[in-house]
């Protein structure tokens, strides 16, 4: 039996607001889906973070459905458990939960086994830290229940394990309960897995399908992976995603910038898809104007770049024409100017979106249904 393990999609994601970054990542959906199919799986799991944010563009929303509707076609059924960025702030029904409730997938529950072949699945969606002795209560409750059935037990979460960043887990692998097979994991983007002798099997991160605010712009592959589960223990094997986007770093001097950039533009038009490009220029006495003058070259073999001096007495960091990646700035301002990660989290995944589309009415009463839950915490928003 083979299992295709996905995370942290982000549907909806458009790096630097553009278009093509957001059909980017519908592309290399398509890809893991249809890998899966031609590698003939059992199932699909989706660990989390189905979408960028819990309110999902029109496009979003019909891209993960005509693929779930493309999997059940071919008979492959699909389950999911929702990360933080699938969850709204206010107590509102998550949106992924109309496919569960179209029977194009499955959300696990932690005490109600779903089933497929000799493999038993549970699941639990992403609790913050101050509720981890929650979410510990429910895997021990799932286990109990998974020792009723002969066969293989999954474990999908979508929760940070300190093993891995002590500062991003609200868990320890010692948290995790004994009696699974495999455990599915999502949060972390990159690629992670390990065996713990303590565990029944081993735990996997597949990482995000692309590149997303908190990992900037750098090399880096992406992919998903499909588990055995017919062997003495689950085996995996990574899937590249080959259809990405390329991204780079590099740095340069600036007394050979006319060459430097000659070099860059070699490296971007190797590529099939115009690549994203972060510049680092060091140097003294860095002119703005010569270096635009020279970036300008890269606008017909890349799709987007910024770049930035490393001369430590220049008072302000200079970019191209082109925006920096708006979205880790503003959610780094928000948090700024409302002293809150959460609330600068409700601000920009829900508010944010209701405002862009001059829905005044929605967005107040977002804001008061918010405000009746306590969602503020005593915090003086204005």
């Amino acid at each position: 039996m083979l299992i295709s393990h996905i995370s942290d999609l982000h549907l909806g994601y458009s790096q630097f607001g553009l278009e093509e970054r957001e059909e980017d990542v519908y592309q290399v959906f398509h890809e893991a889906i249809d890998a899966s199919i031609k590698e003939r799986v059992s199932l699909v799991i989706l660990a989390g973070d189905l979408f960028h944010n819990p309110r999902p563009s029109g496009k979003a929303i019909i891209t993960l459905g005509n693929m779930l509707k493309k999997l059940k076609e071919k008979q492959i059924p699909v389950v999911f458990v929702l990360g933080e960025h699938d969850i709204s702030r206010l107590r509102d029904v998550p949106f992924v939960h109309i496919y569960s409730n179209l029977g194009l997938a499955k959300k696990l529950r932690y005490d109600e086994p779903f089933k497929v072949e000799n493999c038993v699945l549970f699941g639990a969606d992403k609790e913050r830290r101050s509720s981890i002795d929650s979410l510990i209560e429910k895997m021990r409750h799932a286990e109990q229940l998974a020792k009723q059935h002969d066969g293989n037990k999954v474990l999908v979460l979508h929760q940070g394990l300190a093993d891995f960043n002590k500062f991003a887990g609200e868990l320890n692998s010692a948290d995790l309960p004994a009696g699974f097979n495999y455990y599915a994991l999502g949060h972390y983007h990159d690629h992670l897995e390990k065996r713990f002798d303590f565990l029944g099997g081993p735990l996997a991160y597949p990482g995000s399908i692309d590149l997303t605010p908190s990992e900037g712009i750098k090399e880096a592959d992406k992919g998903f992976i499909i588990t055995d589960m017919s062997g003495e223990e689950p085996s995996t094997q990574w899937v590249l995603l080959e259809s990405r986007r390329p991204q780079f770093s590099a740095r340069i001097d600036y007394k050979d910038i006319a060459n430097a950039v000659e070099q860059i533009i070699k490296k971007a038009t190797a590529s099939d898809k115009k690549p994203i490009a972060r510049i680092e220029i060091a140097g003294s006495n860095i002119d703005s104007k010569v270096i635009a003058e020279h970036l300008k070259k890269l606008n017909n073999s890349c799709l987007h770049y910024i770049w930035q001096p490393l001369e430590e007495h220049l008072a302000t960091t200079v970019y191209d024409s082109k925006p920096v990646d708006l979205d880790s700035e503003l959610y780094r301002l928000s948090t700024e100017a409302l002293g809150s990660d959460e609330l600068a989290k409700f601000t920009i995944g829900e508010v944010l979106p209701l405002a862009a589309e001059r829905d005044d009415k929605s967005v107040l009463e977002l804001l008061w249904q918010a405000y009746k839950l306590n969602k503020f915490g005593g915090h003086n928003v204005k």
